[in-house]
């Protein structure tokens, strides 16, 4: 019985069917898989939305730069133009006055002003 078994397991080795499988370089290389192509697009569609949004805070933030720095430039100019108006509405109140009345037709008048020499008019014999 052992010859048998032997003998069934020497055709059992030599038949084609249980040949083992050639070296691996001869067999014919697999295709890609797409699933690769798909993952590396969503990474780069990720990466491309996270340098979109790094770059619109980028640009955000230099806007307000700008616009805070108009703003103190238009806030600098208010001030000197509420310091104006501040130093115009004390001359108007001057002007009301009988004192500043008084200054301003000899000033128009090309008077002398208080407190200068006086003048000496000769009158004409």
């Amino acid at each position: 019985m052992t010859k048998a078994a032997d003998a069934i397991g020497l055709a059992a080795l030599r038949s084609p069917g249980h040949l083992r499988p050639e070296s691996p370089a001869k067999q014919p290389a697999r295709k890609p898989r797409r699933r690769r192509l798909k993952l590396r697009f969503g990474r780069m569609m990720f990466a491309g939305v996270v340098v979109y949004l790094i770059g619109a805070g980028a640009i955000g933030e230099l806007q307000l730069l700008q616009v805070q720095a108009q703003t103190r430039v238009v806030t600098q100019q208010l001030s000197q133009v509420q310091k104006n108006n501040r130093a115009l509405q004390a001359k108007i109140r001057y002007l009301h006055s009988t004192a500043g009345q008084r200054a301003a037709v000899r000033s128009a008048l090309h008077y002398a002003q208080p407190g200068s020499v006086p003048l000496l008019v000769k009158s004409a014999p």
